[in-house]
């Protein structure tokens, strides 16, 4: 571990104790005094508005008493908030953020840009395109040809790479469609590397394209038709156009048979709003696959391999396949080289193509762990001699560099890029696709800017049209201050992941007054799951029981006493879990996977996300580890005498 990161770190965060408040108040302070100073002095001879003796009337002083007076209020309602800051929360996916985010975004919030074009956000904009530019540059994409943006979380952030995926996957039936009409020749080259004429591909080929080999097509059909005619051509041939109830009509009359509805393969592990995103884009709740998970609930390469199998067999086009990278139960990475190697040979051999996806919102940032200062690599061996345990794996490592074959990748800085919210980001591999999505409204079109136009109106491509400013400024200036490096966001996270070993240790060996906790694995990044039995239990029934009142204990409830600690909890269920819930079953003894399946709870399982990097020390620093240990093992006690 560096010596200095460690110091630095502490000048990172406001801190638990709010040690840092006079250097947040100072950097907040000269924020506002800066604004005042830039509003004074712009165009000075346009005078005032607020007199002094303006503030000295009936309505003035009423009106400042009332803000006063509601403000009190606004802050004593805020104490029911819950204390992210602490040590004591160990709940969901929220740590209190950077100082160099806090102050970032109440600075860029007194201008209230609004990042949908440079028209409106001259400063922001250039922050939102750096931001993204060093995210893709951390996940392993060519800056030069990756591009992305900010959004307002994941769930955004992947609805974009499914809608380019989407767009992406039809496209080859556009642009042949187009090229029919114009008259055009055109080559594309198939997923086994020949090339044929784009006019003898049937309906199975023309779904099979691989996005780089969808986008050269394009490009090609482009380069021969004036812009405005191969525009109108292509809409007329376009699914974002034409719409899935006569685009279905078409690919019968042009095709025959249009083949079973395409699918999204996704990990069994995968956010709740993958399903939300499938049925919003009109693909359907029905289409979303989900592959099995191992042990460790990382997607399963042979069963993805299996899918890709049968897919093949029943000539079911695959729209995408999403990979997790930190999900959101376990912190689970998927082992993304050995599913881009599934995809390479899924091409090769069984001629299907696909867009692949992480959704990384979690762990994107976990990326930063395997970069040098200089620029280069890490290997697992010389992170761990920085993190002083068993971890990383070198395939953890070997899956984090593999993000850099992916199609896209969604990261939120508001998890652990320790930003305030709203702040997702999206990123494409190809930056070509984003023009695949893009509607051009007038009023927004910027006429002359010193970057090109395009780069200036990143509302031209996002779903949202406006967003904050001040997201783009607080991700940029928490970069500047914590780099994407083993200096900064590397050493921050890699002592959330020592932190989170050490609590998994110490329950796996505590003596909770005669109960014991039954582990998931080893954690792949930060977060603690575990469910705890005692010797009277003797069924599933009775162990999902106890924990949903023990979680009732851990969780507290608006208008309740807060608990000495906070978790969350979450059910283990089937078919999501069957890889990986053999294990924990046979550690309970308390049911067979039959009767886990016919159990209407599944499994519970607390859970644990260990954002604050101080649990990885020692006394004399709060050791919370041994903190909760404790609290839980008195919790079971009285829990269990109950009984």
């Amino acid at each position: 571990m560096s010596t200095n990161s460690s110091e630095a770190q502490r000048a990172w965060f406001l801190g638990p104790r709010a040690e840092n408040a006079e250097l947040m108040e100072r950097l907040i302070v000269e924020a506002l005094r800066d604004h005042s100073f830039w509003r004074r002095n712009y165009h000075p001879e346009d005078g005032v508005v607020i007199r002094e003796s303006d503030k000295r009337s009936e309505g003035y002083l009423e009106a400042t008493s009332v803000l006063s007076q509601e403000f009190t209020a606004l802050l004593a309602k805020l104490k029911q908030d819950l204390p992210f800051f602490s040590g004591r929360y160990l709940g969901h996916m929220l740590y209190e953020q950077t100082l160099a985010a806090q102050v970032g975004y109440f600075a860029a919030m007194l201008y209230n840009p609004n990042n949908v074009a440079a028209e409106t956000s001259p400063a922001t904009t250039a922050m939102e395109l750096e931001v993204a530019s060093d995210l893709a540059k951390m996940v392993g994409y060519v800056p030069d040809r990756s591009w992305g943006h900010l959004t307002s979380g994941g769930t955004l952030a992947n609805f974009e790479a499914i809608w380019i995926a989407r767009n992406t996957h039809y496209l080859p039936l556009a642009v042949a469609g187009a090229a029919r009409e114009l008259g055009v020749l055109l080559e594309a080259r198939l997923p086994d590397g020949t090339r044929a004429p784009l006019s003898t591909f049937d309906l199975w080929q023309s779904l099979n394209l691989d996005p780089a080999a969808a986008l050269d097509l394009l490009e090609a059909f482009s380069a021969q038709v004036p812009a405005a005619e191969a525009r109108a051509a292509l809409d007329a041939n376009s699914l974002s156009t034409v719409g899935y109830q006569d685009y279905t009509l078409r690919l019968g009359q042009n095709y025959g048979d249009p083949l079973p509805a395409a699918v999204v393969l996704v990990a069994a592990t995968a956010h709740y709003s993958w399903e939300k995103i499938v049925r919003a884009l009109g693909i359907g709740g029905q289409q979303l696959r989900f592959v099995p998970v191992d042990a460790h609930c990382r997607m399963d390469p042979d069963a993805l391999w299996d899918r890709l199998v049968a897919c093949a067999k029943s000539r079911t086009p695959v729209l995408a396949l999403v990979s997790v990278c930190g999900t959101t139960e376990e912190s689970a990475v998927d082992r993304l080289d050995q599913i881009a190697d599934v995809r390479d040979r899924a091409q090769k051999e069984l001629g299907v193509a696909f867009h692949l996806h992480s959704d990384a919102c979690y762990g994107g940032y976990a990326a930063a762990v395997t970069w040098k200062r200089d620029g280069t690599r890490r290997s697992a061996r010389e992170i761990r001699k920085s993190t002083g345990i068993a971890w990383p794996e070198q395939g953890w490592v070997e899956a984090m560099m593999a993000l850099g074959r992916t199609d896209s990748v969604s990261i939120d800085p508001h998890k652990l890029g320790y930003v305030p919210y709203a702040a997702g980001a999206f990123l494409l591999k190809d930056r070509r696709a984003r023009e695949l999505v893009a509607l051009d409204p007038p009023y927004l079109m910027p006429a002359t800017m010193q970057a090109p136009s395009e780069e200036r109106f990143l509302g031209r491509y996002s779903l949202e049209g406006s967003r904050p400013g001040a997201a783009a400024a607080a991700t940029w200036l928490s970069h500047k201050v914590v780099p994407l490096h083993e200096d900064g966001y590397g050493h921050l996270i890699e002592r959330t992941v020592v932190g989170a070993q050490r609590l998994h240790e110490a329950l796996a060996s505590a003596d909770l007054s005669g109960c014991r906790a039954v582990m998931l694995p080893l954690p792949d990044i930060n977060i603690v799951n575990f469910t705890v039995r005692a010797p009277a239990h003797h069924t599933l029934a009775q162990v999902n029981a106890f924990n949903e009142r023990l979680y009732r204990h851990l969780s507290g409830s608006p208008g309740s006493v807060p608990p000495p600690y906070f978790v969350t909890r979450t059910r283990l269920t089937s078919p999501t879990y069957d890889g990986a819930v053999w294990a924990l079953l046979k550690e309970l003894d308390v049911g067979s996977m039959e009767e886990w399946r016919t159990e209407p709870e599944g499994l519970v399982v607390l859970r644990m996300t260990v954002m604050d990097p101080w649990h990885a020390d020692p006394p004399p620093a709060p050791d919370h580890v041994a903190g909760f240990v404790a609290h839980l093992a008195e919790l079971c006690r009285t829990l269990a005498s109950e009984q």
